[in-house]
């Protein structure tokens, strides 16, 4: 048992570029450290406004515990232990929204700057089987990029789609390999909904 959750997170109006990366990216760094049970697997910014928003996520693996981590999380919270990094990060970025789901394969941190994100859903008749054994496949025919990432929804637990897959890249270029993969007369069991170019947080091309 384990849990991705996944923060979609916007920059304040009025708040400079480089105050939102320093307060937000303290505010995640610190988290990690305090909290050796939760992996921040990527921290990521959207890049080259080629992806859905908000243009922030953060992904959050807790391997040992499923949903029960909320009530760890809600007492961390509540008693104001959190707040070393919660209000000056509350001051400069906001979830907007998050999501939990579960990990159809061993997810590991993103180790390269550039990440290409699919956000997919499954299609009419498809299981989690049949879209890990997909991605799988996919994953063996691009030896040089890294499948981190695929996630499925906990029930409703999280916006639409219900499918996240983050693929570390490269370079840009590494694109050219898999972004056409998913077109609309591929088929299969994975339904593509939208696509997008991410970077480590702090390093994102606005």
């Amino acid at each position: 048992m384990s849990l991705v959750y996944i923060e979609f997170i916007s920059r304040r109006p009025g708040v400079s570029l480089e105050q939102f990366h320093a307060v937000a990216g303290y505010g995640q760094t610190g988290w990690a450290g305090d909290n050796a049970e939760d992996v921040l697997l990527a921290n990521l910014g959207r890049s080259w406004r080629t992806g859905p928003e908000p243009e922030y996520m953060a992904f959050w693996h807790t391997q040992s515990q499923g949903l029960d981590r909320f009530d760890d999380w809600e007492r961390i919270f509540r008693s104001g232990d959190a707040e070393e990094f919660e209000e000056p990060f509350r001051l400069a970025a906001r979830i907007d929204r998050a999501g939990s789901y579960d990990a159809l394969l061993e997810p590991s941190p993103v180790d390269t700057e550039r990440c290409y994100l699919e956000f997919f859903d499954f299609a009419d008749g498809a299981g989690r089987d049949e879209v890990r054994a997909a991605y799988e496949e996919r994953a063996a025919g691009h030896p040089d990029l890294k499948l981190n990432v695929l996630l499925d929804r906990i029930g409703r637990l999280g916006p639409d789609p219900r499918g996240i897959a983050v693929w570390g890249l490269t370079s840009w270029a590494a694109l050219e390999q898999i972004a056409r993969d998913l077109n609309d007369d591929a088929g299969g069991p994975v339904s593509l909904v939208h696509a997008g170019m991410y970077s480590e947080f702090g390093k994102e091309t606005l």
